[in-house]
């Protein structure tokens, strides 16, 4: 723990000044079902009635040998899954990478003994800082047609990848105030002002600060052991099985001990502030007396 509290000072001041279009924040308000079938909406220009189970950094990896992945925001309704990136750096490949999510999905849902008619319409959408491609458009979107025939059916599966730099551009309104929001931070409509007002309320959460102070520390370390060759490769390399792993069994044990700490300090306070027996304390806050007395 003393990593944690001699950092906590640099990483409290990055903490306040995160904003949504980092990752972790990013990832915390779309486990909100309102705020991501909202987005869905205005992204698809679509209107969705329910979602299923927004979740965060799913992770799939079905053999030893297989590249595993973890999927900022994975979710689904009826008739779609979605899984919405957040590309907060340019990477190459970028098309190749949703190719795989999408055929991640698809092996992920069809069990054994489904027809492949049971197959939903999967929707990739990259949320990119940078142009994805350099072309200067302000969304790229990828369909399967063929060649000799446009009007046979599509393999419904689409990508899409917004290129947030020119949002300017953006033919939509709405997606414009979207995504000028994710850069400056300033929202321009209701919707926008939801995602600020949630920003500041993810913030004040005292759990969600102690996982990214647990997490950040983590890539640290993992920068400084020579695990990581850079932030970039942390992300997508070592932390898709560290991060899923180690980070959890870390943040988990951060969590116990700090709430821990605060039941010895209530304890404390019961003695100190209003005369409770530190044995009749001790036994209320189902604490040992050693540990209660070390702290009188």
């Amino acid at each position: 723990m003393s990593n944690f509290y001699y950092n906590s000072g640099d990483l409290v001041k990055e903490w306040e000044s995160l904003s949504f279009s980092n990752n972790f924040i990013f990832t915390k308000l779309m486990q909100n079902e309102e705020i991501c079938r909202q987005t869905l909406e205005l992204l698809l220009d679509i209107k969705i009635s329910r979602l299923e189970y927004p979740t965060s950094e799913m992770s799939f990896k079905f053999t030893p040998e297989s590249h595993g992945i973890r999927m900022d925001v994975y979710t689904a309704d009826d008739n779609h899954y979605y899984d919405i990136e957040i590309q907060t750096t340019n990477k190459k490949n970028l098309l190749k990478r949703a190719r795989y999510y999408s055929s991640i999905i698809d092996a992920d849902v069809l069990k054994e003994g489904m027809d492949y008619l049971e197959l939903r319409e999967n929707i990739i959408i990259f949320l990119c800082l940078e142009d994805p491609f350099n072309k200067g458009l302000p969304l790229y979107t990828f369909k399967t047609k063929c060649v000799e025939d446009s009007t046979l059916p599509d393999d419904e599966t689409t990508k899409l990848f917004y290129n947030i730099g020119n949002w300017k551009e953006n033919p939509n309104p709405g997606v414009r105030n979207f995504l000028e929001f994710i850069i400056t931070n300033n929202p321009k409509d209701e919707f926008t002002s939801k995602l600020s007002a949630h920003v500041t309320m993810t913030k004040k959460n005292a759990d969600y600060r102690r996982q990214f102070m647990m997490y950040s520390m983590y890539l640290r370390d993992c920068i400084e052991d020579g695990i990581e060759q850079g932030i970039a490769e942390a992300v997508d390399a070592a932390v898709e099985k560290a991060v899923n792993e180690a980070v959890e069994k870390a943040v988990e044990k951060a969590v116990k001990e700090t709430k821990y700490e605060d039941t010895i300090k209530d304890a404390v306070i019961a003695v100190t502030k209003f005369n409770i027996p530190p044995e009749l304390a001790a036994k209320e806050y189902n604490i040992p007396l050693n540990d209660l007395l070390e702290h009188l």
